[in-house]
């Protein structure tokens, strides 16, 4: 028995040994982990623009989308099922709700009895996570709350707090493990979206730095889950200058170089938000944006392997062209009903325009285009919230898009006002009002050497030359949709002049005439009721903030009069309804000076700014 009794107890020793040599083989296994990162989608499921009614591009190619990534995917599940060695991990970076129509549709569905068409898509597509982008937020708690209980896979965002507490509204991070090697991956998201949407759409929730966010959490996930690797997945832009923020500003909106320089811990990088396709580089960290639309996807090869108890890790990062990839027709299929639904949707007829219109023209003077949105706030203003708007602030947000003269459909609605904002009207000075046209103008137009020179404030460098990227396009100075215009006064912009002293306001428009009423003058002390839509209220784009000196944390709060909680598309689509035949004009109650020289200027910058969609 004693004998028996030994011989157990070394087998079993024996038997413990043979099982922690195989863990540490197990441990010790190679991966190679291939990373694929999808950024604002922007609603680009299916090959197809609804808006625009076309499966082409503006340039005769085929449209890229969901679809043709799908098959790329599949390819690589087949890799994943055929090689043990190999690991497929599958992110998206945020803002799919807001783009194309057909989200939009499902955006106003009962998502209690449906699932969205994005859940559903990412669901089929064995999505791993997604980060809350802003306009992921931009439909509201029975929208994304909703999709978020519906999804295989977490939405990440470790700076978003419930309100009050240090719990995090969406998850913070994953954990994926595959042959022993650990993987984390942590999100987070622009800290704008308070200065950008109504607080409505993110009750309940606190935005936080992104930066001092990523130091906590990094920190956490090193000492809690010990990760072999760490991958960042951030809703955010890399040019942390942008919208006048510095390095220092707090709640940086655009930070993500800030975090790679200042949290050093992350094997790579995915981000978005800025549209940009582009793979940076930082002591040793890659980052990488896959640009907009299903265009491109961004890839990270990541090859694993052991020496002794180190990980090695040999990382390469490149960009894949979707539209070189077949469309799946497993998917189509599947997602057909959804596709056939939407197109129907969109062709409906809403009423008739008298003459075309050109959203280009509104780059560079006052144009029709600009002037419907313009209308149209001032009708909202009175019939909606029952107030005479003094003026209103418009801008144009499509880069370069046509509406015929004939049938207007509800597809144009997205041409005419691409974003899902609210309308405000709020309290304005009239010195503050010529301090916001100051500001705005300086961004949008070039101060001009004599009649030779650009109209367009194009990006230049250091020997003023004018800044080119990798498509051919040149580079402006701040996005077509801050090219803000005032109707309800008269004024001009003097472009052989420096900022501060460009405009001079000549008289009050309350007749949308383009002349100056008789008998009323613009007053630099009276407080003007001015219509604006709600992400310039919030002070997107630094209008407000240039004009009023508040920060971004007292707006719109500290001027806001009254507000809609329908979108101005919504309003737009009634209107043009109600209207039956429209006559767009343009109201010429503001010009650029010297007239012959912005002209000529225009033509000469109609040459670089005329370069494909932005």
């Amino acid at each position: 028995m004693k004998l028996k009794a030994t011989c157990a107890i070394a087998l079993a020793a024996i038997l413990l040994v043979g099982c922690s040599d195989d863990e540490a083989v197990a441990k010790k296994e190679p991966l190679n982990l291939r990373i694929v990162e999808t950024t604002d989608l922007h609603g680009a499921i299916f090959p197809y623009d609804f808006i625009n009614d076309t499966s082409k591009t503006y340039k005769g190619d085929p449209i890229p989308s969901l679809a043709n990534i799908s098959s790329y995917v599949k390819m690589q599940r087949k890799i994943e099922s055929e090689d043990s060695l190999f690991k497929l991990v599958l992110l998206d970076n945020g803002d799919r709700l807001q783009g194309q129509p057909v989200v939009n549709v499902y955006n106003n569905k009962d998502l209690t009895t449906t699932t969205h068409i994005f859940t559903d898509v990412m669901n089929y597509m064995g999505f791993d996570a997604t980060t809350a982008g802003n306009h992921d937020v931009e439909p509201g708690h029975k929208v994304y709350d909703n999709m978020v209980k519906k999804a295989n896979y977490p939405w990440l965002a470790a700076n978003i707090v419930k309100t009050g507490t240090d719990d995090t509204y969406f998850k913070p991070y994953k954990i994926i493990e595959q042959n022993g090697v650990k993987i984390a991956i942590l999100g987070l998201t622009t800290p704008g979206v308070p200065s950008w949407l109504p607080q409505e759409l993110w009750s309940d929730m606190e935005y936080q730095d992104m930066v001092e966010s990523a130091k906590k959490w990094v920190k956490e996930i090193k000492e809690k889950e010990k990760p072999d690797v760490l991958i960042g997945l951030l809703h955010a832009g890399w040019d942390y200058t942008y919208g006048g923020y510095d390095k220092n500003s707090p709640m940086n909106p655009n930070a993500i170089q800030l975090v790679i320089e200042q949290v050093p811990d992350f094997d790579v990088v995915f981000y978005g938000h800025d549209h940009q396709q582009a793979i940076h580089e930082i002591n040793g960290v890659k980052a990488l944006n896959a640009a907009s639309y299903a265009k491109s996807f961004a890839v990270v090869d990541m090859n694993i392997t052991w020496n002794d108890d180190k990980i090695d890790k040999k990382i390469t990062a490149y960009q894949l062209d979707s539209s070189k990839y077949p469309v799946d027709d497993d998917f189509m299929q599947k997602f057909s009903q959804a596709e056939e639904k939407t197109k129907e949707f969109v062709q409906q007829r809403v009423g008739l325009f008298t003459e075309t219109i050109n959203s280009m023209d509104a780059a560079f003077k006052d144009a029709a285009f600009n002037d419907i949105i313009h209308e149209l706030e001032f009708d909202v203003a009175k019939n909606q919230l029952g107030l005479e708007a003094d003026m209103t602030i418009a801008a144009p947000l499509q880069y370069n898009v046509t509406i015929d003269v004939g049938d207007v459909k509800y597809a144009d609605m997205w041409k005419l006002y691409k974003y899902d904002n609210t309308f405000y009207v709020m309290r304005l000075k009239g010195s503050e009002i010529k301090k916001y046209l100051e500001y705005n103008y300086e961004k949008w137009m070039n101060l001009m050497k004599d009649e030779n020179d650009h109209l367009i404030n194009f990006v230049k460098n250091e020997s003023g030359i004018i800044s080119i990227d990798k498509k051919g396009c040149a580079q402006t100075t701040t996005r077509y949709y801050n090219y803000d215009s005032i109707a309800g006064i008269t004024y001009t912009v003097d472009v052989s002049k420096e900022s501060g002293n460009r405009i001079s306001i000549t008289g009050i428009d309350k007749n949308l005439d383009g002349e100056p009423d008789i008998g009323v003058s613009f007053d630099m002390d009276k407080e003007y009721k001015v219509g604006i839509n709600s992400y310039r209220a919030g002070g997107g784009g630094g209008h407000m903030m240039a004009a009023t000196g508040l920060s971004k944390d007292d707006l719109p709060d500290a001027r806001v009069i009254t507000k809609t909680e329908t979108g101005l598309r919504d309003y737009l689509l009634q209107w043009i309804k109600d209207k039956g035949s429209v006559t767009p004009r343009a109201f010429n109650n503001w010009k650029v000076i010297p007239e012959d020289w912005a002209a000529k200027g225009e033509l000469k910058s109609r040459t670089l700014y005329t370069c494909g969609a932005h």
